[in-house]
């Protein structure tokens, strides 16, 4: 059961959501939670987005209770990055 749960969350995608940014230029907001997932994930993301680089808006970082058959919980990295394109 572990092993799924693990190879599940770590499937799951950035999903950049776009908007607009402080400036006024594009910006994206996405999430890298899950096991498996790092910053580099967003920062990955984050290059093929922007191209021409991008400066980080807001970035946070927390942990989240994840429910588990039989009534436990696991604790699972929760990672937001939001970055406007230059």
């Amino acid at each position: 059961l572990m092993v799924c749960i693990l190879v599940g969350c770590a499937g799951v995608p950035v999903n950049p959501q776009q908007l607009v940014g402080p400036s006024g230029k594009t910006a994206y907001a996405m999430r890298c939670s899950g096991f498996g997932r790092t910053w580099a994930d967003c920062y990955q993301s984050a290059g093929q987005l922007c191209p021409n680089g991008y400066n980080i808006v807001d970035q946070e970082s927390a942990t989240i209770a994840v429910p588990v058959s039989g009534g436990g919980f696991l604790a699972a990295p929760k990672q937001t990055l939001v970055i406007e394109c230059k």
